[in-house]
């Protein structure tokens, strides 16, 4: 265990009257036990004010810059789409985990993908919810209920973050995504300044991600999955040639076995070649391949 100390403690003995004080920390580094003092940490510096100003001046980011580009949406209304979307997430990152077992161990298994909702400001002609309720049409058909093939309905719909500057500081895509659910709309005499507004929860199969640096424009993102391309290929190649020595071991004693305990064995052996074509059951009941056992 690891206390900080950095104090006196005074302990009074009422039965015996007397006063006695004692420092602890002298008392600790004497021996007295199993606890460690450590000293205070250090934060590399950030201990006075000028320190906290310097960090603070370098600027932090701002949730309410940020674009939006839907594929479905034409060129001619993107600029439109893009500046009425008032409202967006950035996808959370969630795992699946097993129960836990009897040493307290729990594995993740699967990475699951949120849903997430837009927020989009109503123009007086009602185009951004009549084109999320066509969309949702195009997926199930109103007229007869049937459902589209999803390669017609999924698309691609990017979300930016941008910096101070103009520059885009990340960008989130999602793949095969869709309208899942129109909210609906409350109507109400009493909302007289109020701007009518549409959410719409998006469904997507998976989404990519990367951080954009606005000086150099490098991918972290980029990065992390060379290098995980890296940590698999040395496991593929690594399990590859686990696969290929058991795959000969096997071979070599399934002919081991065939030369001893079979007369025929080598003539069946002789059909069973790297590149053979396979056998095949002859009409007479034995096997034909590059020739017929007899």
């Amino acid at each position: 265990m690891y206390k900080y100390i950095d104090s006196i403690v005074f302990i009074t003995e009422n039965k015996m009257g007397i006063d006695i004080d004692i420092n602890l920390r002298k008392l600790l580094e004497l021996g007295q036990g199993k606890q460690k003092v450590l000293p205070l940490p250090d934060f590399g510096g950030g201990r006075t004010i000028n320190d906290f100003k310097a960090q603070i001046n370098k600027g932090f980011a701002r949730p309410n810059i940020f674009t939006v580009d839907m594929a479905p949406v034409g060129a001619d209304k993107a600029t439109q789409y893009r500046m009425n979307c008032f409202q967006a997430q950035i996808p959370g990152s969630n795992l699946a985990t097993t129960e836990k077992d009897v040493g307290f161990r729990s594995v993740a298994y699967q990475k699951i993908f949120g849903d997430v909702i837009l927020g989009f400001y109503v123009d007086t002609e009602l185009n951004q919810l009549q084109f999320f309720q066509d969309w949702v049409d195009f997926i199930v058909s109103p007229d007869n209920n049937h459902f589209n093939y999803p390669n017609l309905y999924q698309s691609e719909i990017k979300i930016t973050s941008v910096n101070r500057l103009g520059s885009p500081a990340g960008q989130w895509v999602l793949h095969d995504a869709y309208p899942k659910q129109v909210d609906p709309i409350s109507l109400d005499y009493g909302t007289n300044d109020t701007i009518m507004t549409a959410n719409i929860t998006l469904s997507y199969r998976h989404y990519t991600h990367h951080y954009k640096n606005f000086q150099s424009h490098t991918s972290i993102a980029a990065d992390v999955s060379d290098r995980m391309t890296s940590d698999f290929q040395q496991i593929g190649s690594s399990l590859k040639n686990s696969i290929s020595s058991m795959t000969n071991k096997f071979a070599e004693d399934q002919k081991h076995f065939f030369e001893k305990y079979s007369s025929r064995g080598k003539a069946f052996m002789d059909h069973i070649t790297p590149k053979g074509k396979g056998l095949r059951r002859d009409g007479d009941g034995g096997y034909g391949g590059a020739g017929r056992m007899v």
